[in-house]
């Protein structure tokens, strides 16, 4: 866990600031966007397995370049290349503060079916529930202090209003708190984020092409030049 808890970006400064593959859904005759599938890392997929080009996004939920992507990026490579079965895109996890880790928890709730529907809305609310952190309490962050990671995503999750969010999302508070106790997502998201550090991810987004780590990608206009031909 030396990503997770031990790198400065978690520090509350910054928060203030702002296994095996899973079995895939069969592909509709003219569109791979309803195929979802997990990595042995626990990232979920979109897209034809069989893509040729794997595209993989590492990100952060309190990210403002990230939320930027998946509104308007994504949507262009997804209709470009995914649905097309050219290139499937992988979502995962680069935690950079506390509030993050608590939202990437929130986001695998209902496995790879719900995933990137909760992703993008988790995304498309970042400026509501990231301004409510100035609400989180003392209490709740006396139990980060001590190492109480479920209970202080459990304290964030209500105080900021993630609780409403994902009540939007058709996600219980029971269900929510329940996903934020699950501990092979916990181990899941710290580890993608624990990997991120050793391939040499310094921020977010940061892309990857086919196992590559490119630093000048962007956007779309930049990510699909990386993108080989078929």
């Amino acid at each position: 866990m030396a990503h997770l808890f031990t790198l400065h970006r978690l520090g509350f400064a910054s928060l203030l600031l702002l296994g095996t593959v899973a079995a895939y859904s069969a592909p509709g005759k003219t569109s791979w966007l309803s195929t979802f599938s997990q990595s042995p890392q626990g990232a979920y997929i979109i897209g034809s397995p069989a893509a040729p080009a794997k595209v993989v996004e590492y990100m952060s939920y309190t990210c403002g370049h990230c939320a930027n992507f998946e509104s308007k990026e994504a949507p262009l490579l997804k209709s470009h290349y995914v649905s097309t079965g050219k290139a499937s895109f992988e979502i995962r996890n680069f935690v950079l503060n506390p509030v993050d880790l608590t939202a990437a928890m929130l986001a695998r709730c209902g496995g790879k079916a719900r995933f990137f529907g909760n992703h993008k809305h988790l995304l498309a609310t970042q400026k509501t529930w990231i301004t409510n952190a100035d609400k989180i309490s003392a209490a709740t962050d006396a139990k980060l202090r001590a190492a109480d990671y479920q209970g202080y995503m459990t304290g964030v999750y209500i105080e900021t209003g993630l609780s409403t969010i994902m009540q939007q999302r058709g996600i219980t508070v029971a269900q929510g708190k329940a996903c934020l106790a699950d501990k092979a997502a916990f181990n899941f998201v710290v580890n993608m984020s624990d990997e991120g550090d050793g391939l040499g991810v310094k921020g977010t987004p940061t892309f990857m092409v086919n196992g590559r780590v490119d630093s000048d990608i962007h956007d779309f206009q930049t990510l699909k030049g990386k993108i080989p031909a078929n």
